[in-house]
């Protein structure tokens, strides 16, 4: 199953250096609701569901290698924008590094499911909030780009959703 969206990613440019901007995406890149909080979730959920569950344990794995592409950019952004990529969510606390807190330990597939779905509507209500505060073209391009592999996900959770029933 194609776990992204068949358009070429952009090329990471930026024209000046924005910290502001950086930290804004910061919290997209490694707060409760980021690419780095959903990398481990569904990591966590593809070995937990490997014996009860192995084909949705593949698709989760293959959505989290496309999160991981978007952490990947989005560490670019905020490096080229001026600040260093650590994980941290400057938006909530300056000192509140990304933690494994924010994964979810649910076991159940059908409560996975639901949870990803919510995750993925948050995710994709968090980048279009940037895209529209966010004044440079350059990191728009990218976010609306990551946008379209989120609504794909979030198509595939509610899918599987779907042949649970």
């Amino acid at each position: 199953m194609k776990c992204n969206v068949d358009i070429p990613y952009p090329k990471i440019v930026v024209k000046k250096k924005d910290p502001e901007t950086a930290r804004m995406i910061m919290h997209s890149y490694a707060g409760d609701v980021s690419e780095d909080t959903a990398i481990h979730q569904y990591m966590f959920q593809s070995v937990v569901l490997q014996n009860s569950a192995k084909d949705v344990a593949l698709i989760l794995e293959k959505i989290a290698e496309v999160e991981m592409r978007h952490l990947k950019m989005l560490a670019e952004l905020i490096r080229e924008l001026g600040v260093y990529p650590i994980y941290l969510d400057p938006i909530v606390d300056k000192h509140e590094f990304w933690s494994a807190k924010y994964v979810n330990y649910e076991a159940d597939l059908k409560e996975m499911l639901l949870l990803n779905m919510e995750a993925e509507k948050q995710a994709i209500l968090q980048y279009n909030s940037l895209i529209h505060v966010i004044e440079s073209d350059e990191v728009k391009i990218v976010l609306k780009r990551i946008v379209l592999d989120e609504r794909l996900h979030l198509e595939i959770f509610e899918k599987l959703l779907q042949s649970l029933t």
